[in-house]
């Protein structure tokens, strides 16, 4: 999910998905962006047209079923799995982290939290993290890997916590993305790796480095937090 317009969200959850698949997983990734901003318009390699529902418009590309919405209106439903002999490994591509996307995955452990290393892409990444309160997460920061003095001072506890158990990945900008998006030939080999780093955090399992008991840095949760 994206902390800001912008972030790199589609990308990121490409880059996921193609890593997992490289390692012989079958892969369904979900685009629950509007048909009009979907970051993933060209990244299948083929087309296959609506689903039954006319709600998701899926396609394929080495691994990866890519489901994207196909109209105005939002699925109350998730489109049905692609058949395999195994379960697929489901990656979804939020986008803004909207309340009613957050209430719709709240049942799902883990999160990766998508930015820019920027002062407002830093603190708003912090207020996306409080929202997701103890979910596992890995945050990918969209970039360049060295931070400035202005973005480190703007780092909340949540994101300060997190940084320093290794779960701040960076991942690489391209010159070609930025002109043509994901397309349907493989990410460049920099951005697969900062795919593979951030499935592998992922599969680690969850992680509480920024949720533990409060420290001298650490906001008091409130109650609602602790019914959370």
């Amino acid at each position: 999910m994206a902390a800001h317009a912008g972030a790199g969200a589609s990308t990121v959850a490409l880059a996921i998905s193609d890593a997992a698949a490289a390692d012989g997983q079958r892969i369904h990734l979900v685009d629950t962006a509007h048909p009009f901003r979907s970051g993933l318009v060209a990244a299948a390699s083929e087309e296959l047209g609506t689903d039954v529902t006319g709600a998701w418009r899926r396609g394929l590309r080495a691994g990866v079923t890519i489901d994207r919405r196909a109209t105005d209106t939002a699925s109350g439903d998730w489109p049905v799995p692609p058949v395999s002999d195994s379960p697929p490994l489901t990656v979804v591509d939020v986008g803004l982290a909207a309340p009613q996307n957050l209430t719709r995955l709240a049942g799902r452990s883990r999160a990766v939290v998508v930015c820019r290393p920027t002062v407002p892409g830093v603190r708003l990444t912090e207020q996306l993290l409080e929202q997701l309160g103890t979910r596992s997460v890995v945050v990918a920061a969209v970039g360049p890997r060295r931070w400035s003095g202005e973005v480190t001072g703007s780092l909340g506890p949540r994101l300060l916590a997190l940084r320093a158990a290794g779960r701040v990945v960076p991942v690489p900008m391209d010159r070609r993305l930025q002109v043509t998006g994901p397309t349907s030939p493989p990410l460049p080999k920099p951005l697969r790796g900062a795919g593979r780093a951030l499935l592998e955090l992922l599969d680690d399992g969850p992680h509480r480095a920024a949720t533990e008991a409060p420290t001298a840095t650490d906001p008091v949760p409130t109650p609602e937090d602790t019914r959370r």
